[in-house]
């Protein structure tokens, strides 16, 4: 039946995207396969031709649904092109419509693309470096944030925290660097110079 309008595209990152997408599919409650979902299964390709796909999608008028709801289960496949295909749709997504994007990392993704969506980091378990973590790292004075860096066993999910806790042009920078394998102990040492103190 009737859901919460949802304007803004949503990113889910987990390392098990199809579990969370399944939960927010069932919180809505919305079924698959269902008249008004466009669903393509992490085994779909994601070329210009499907971003061509989901445009269509959107612009047609839904059947029982308030709005209609797209959702690619591993979006990280979306090629460049396709992704740049995509960016007025995020942008302008109708009222009542719900784009839902999983991945296990944002890493593939262009700056412009996660600028226009909610990102959800899904999934942290015990010993996972969580957004907590991330806030107190930033008010750590600068010895303690270089000496964190170089204990932390995971330094990719600290830098998706931080991107996440942050969400500025310096850390868009420092993903796009670690999509180019910049060494990520470096890319993190660059982005606590340039980061705010948080108080």
């Amino acid at each position: 039946m009737g859901y919460i309008s949802i304007m803004i595209a949503k990113l889910i990152i987990s390392q098990d995207p199809k579990e969370e997408i399944n939960k927010h599919l069932s919180e809505v409650g919305i079924t698959n396969p269902h008249l008004d979902l466009l669903y393509m299964g992490s085994n779909q390709k994601l070329g210009i031709e499907q971003a061509r796909k989901i445009k269509q999608f959107f612009s047609l008028k839904p059947y029982s649904l308030k709005g209609k709801v797209v959702i690619l289960e591993d979006a990280a496949k979306l090629t460049g092109d396709a992704q740049n295909s995509l960016l007025k749709t995020l942008e302008e997504l109708m009222n009542d419509s719900i784009f839902i994007l999983g991945a296990n990392s944002d890493a593939n993704f262009l700056p412009t693309l996660l600028s226009r969506c909610q990102i959800i980091r899904a999934g942290t378990g015990p010993g996972d470096i969580t957004t907590d973590e991330a806030k107190r790292l930033m008010q750590m004075d600068l010895a303690g944030k270089f000496e964190y860096i170089e204990k932390c066993k995971d330094k990719h999910k600290l830098l998706n925290e931080l991107a996440a806790h942050l969400r500025n042009k310096e850390v868009l920078q420092a993903e796009e660097w670690a999509a180019a394998n910049v060494n990520i102990r470096a890319i993190l040492e660059h982005l606590i110079l340039v980061m705010p103190h948080s108080r």
